[in-house]
């Protein structure tokens, strides 16, 4: 269950430490005071979408961290992820920067927006109050069935058997078809591909040829510049003109000067290095002549080798040097369409197999679904008459679709349908109830999936909107139930829900002269029955409407 929430520099929160408490909890306040931003901050560290804007104005980041108790499924998870539980708490951080950057951690562990996401669905569960919405999209019934009698892994697993068997199924027709295509294709490759292999070229071959052509071909011109500068160094036969023999001569100058100048120094120190510069530059360049190969017949074999790699690359319409890159791609071009008569055959068994699996786990999947069905029709309609609903009929239609319609989703057509009258026929949900009744519909199934739920904490963000008076005491005291068997937080505007809570907070918002700041504190006893007489009474609070309110409370707790 969530334990604690810290929030800091977010929204209109500057600093706030929250601890949260077993049962049913319910958080009040003005429309526009903020309860949202509480929600919102929650929202973070489990995930969301994180924006600039959440960063309180004036500030650099926002740091947002929710502590949880950890559960099986949780455990689970961090063990798979290399992530540490603390004394089996599990802490859920966001960061946000004021450019919109955030960081996600767990446990102190970076991790990514996806990682949190996948975590806090173990822990959390949240129900908005837009639910009723999606009860009219095509995929919620079979989604709330499945996640009513615990069949989304096996849903899950139909889904991803089915994808497999299309895709391999794919493949094989693809072969099938282009068969000649592909044979005609194959007898080209193999052409080309023995070209190239005759041709037996090495990965860095052509560059190495081609700086020894450079070095063959210039090797007369590197020999005489090279003895050239040998003479400019030691000289020739005289060596007058010789570079060392003019230093030499400098060096005799300078020291017939008759002067202990410093500066002096500094030339024959700086004469000396030349000379030793010189010489050792002098015999540098003698051993790279020594290496000097005038080989004109090696060069002849280089120019055929290059002649040869050349025109072949022009024959493949590439460049010269990615002529090895472009063979290794035609071996991998035909390996891959060398696919025997005997290949063929177990593609085709593979196929088959991958068919049969996926039916007989589709197959499962309906005759669980069909049971949990009546189980889910009759455990909604039980709610019915407290949600103010009559004597209307909830039913989960699980019709059995034949193996040439099985798709992704298995072999069901799941859709709820509702009598509202009696006498008259069932029909879906979207011709039959009323915006308020698939309000309630909505609202019993989300109690109902919730008191089936391994989530330890669920949320239901306004949920009971279109509902009120004796109806929305029956929903509060189904929250309170729901209470004992999982952390219940409830954001309401009903005043009857909010008297069956275990806790209360109440959010408000303060402004001053320069800022605005959200507040959220949790009410004791005295204050819950001014919460609740405010939520009655509206402006004014008499004294007889702080009586209601007090005799809301100690019904509730009766």
């Amino acid at each position: 269950m969530l334990t604690s929430l810290s929030i800091h520099q977010f929204a209109l929160i500057e600093h706030m430490e929250l601890d949260f408490s077993k049962g049913m909890t319910v958080i009040t306040g003005e429309t526009g005071a903020g309860k949202s931003i509480l929600l919102g901050a929650l929202g973070l560290t489990l995930g969301q979408r994180a924006e600039a804007g959440a960063v309180r104005q004036g500030q650099d980041k926002a740091d947002v961290a929710a502590t949880f108790t950890v559960n099986a499924p949780a455990l689970d998870w961090l063990k798979q992820h290399d992530l540490p539980a603390e004394d089996d708490n599990v802490i859920l951080r966001r960061v946000i920067s004021a450019e919109g950057r955030s960081r996600g951690y767990v446990n102190g562990r970076p991790v990514s927006a996806s990682d949190l996401r996948d975590l806090g669905q173990h822990l959390i569960g949240i129900h908005s109050q837009h639910a009723h919405q999606r009860l009219l999209e095509k995929e919620a019934a079979r989604e709330i069935l499945d996640a009513y009698a615990g069949l989304t892994p096996l849903s899950t697993g139909v889904r991803q058997g089915f994808s497999a068997w299309k895709k391999e199924e794919k493949r094989l027709q693809t072969l099938r078809e282009s068969s000649s295509e592909l044979l005609a294709q194959r007898q080209l490759l193999e052409y080309q591909v023995s070209e190239l292999r005759e041709l037996d070229l090495k990965e860095d071959e052509l560059n190495e040829l081609e700086m020894e052509q450079k070095r063959l071909s210039g090797a007369e011109n590197t020999l005489l510049c090279g003895q050239s500068a040998m003479i400019v160094c030691n000289g020739g036969d005289s060596g007058d003109d010789a570079a060392s023999q003019m230093i030499h001569r400098a060096l005799q100058e300078v020291d017939n000067i008759d002067d202990t100048h410093p500066l002096l120094d500094e030339v024959r120190d700086m004469l000396n290095q030349a000379q030793i510069q010189l010489d050792e530059a002098a015999s540098s360049l003698q051993r790279y002549l020594d290496n000097i190969d005038m080989n004109p017949h090696r060069l002849q074999q280089v120019d055929t080798r290059l002649s040869e790699l050349y025109s072949m690359a022009r024959k493949h319409q590439i460049r010269p040097e990615s002529l090895y890159a472009h063979w290794q791609e035609q071996e991998a071009a035909l390996a891959a369409m060398s696919l025997s008569d005997d290949d063929l055959e177990s593609l085709e068994a593979e196929v088959a197999e991958l068919k049969s699996r996926c039916m007989k786990d589709a197959l499962q999947l309906s005759a669980k679904r069909q049971k949990a069905a009546n189980k889910l029709s009759e455990a909604v309609s039980a709610h019915f008459d407290s949600l103010g609903l009559g004597k209307a009929i909830f039913k989960t239609r699980c019709d059995q679709l034949s193996e040439k319609e099985l798709s992704p989703h298995g072999l069901n057509f799941v859709g709820f349908e509702v009598q509202t009258n009696p006498g008259m026929p069932a029909g879906p949900l979207a011709k039959v109830a009323s915006g308020g009744e698939l309000s309630r519909i909505s609202l019993a199934l989300q109690v109902v999936t919730a008191a089936t739920s391994h989530t330890p904490c669920l949320i239901f963000d306004e949920v009971d909107v279109g509902v009120g008076g004796g109806t929305a005491e029956r929903v509060g005291r189904l929250m309170r139930e729901l209470g004992g068997k999982a952390q219940i937080m409830c954001v309401t505007h009903q005043p009857q829900v909010a008297a069956q809570a275990h806790n209360h907070f109440q959010v408000s918002k303060v402004s001053g002269d320069s800022a605005t700041h959200t507040n959220i504190r949790i009410l004791s006893d005295v204050q819950r029955q001014e919460e609740l007489a405010r939520m009655l009474g509206g402006v004014e609070i008499t004294q007889q409407t702080l009586a209601h309110a007090g005799e809301m409370l100690t019904l509730a707790k009766n």
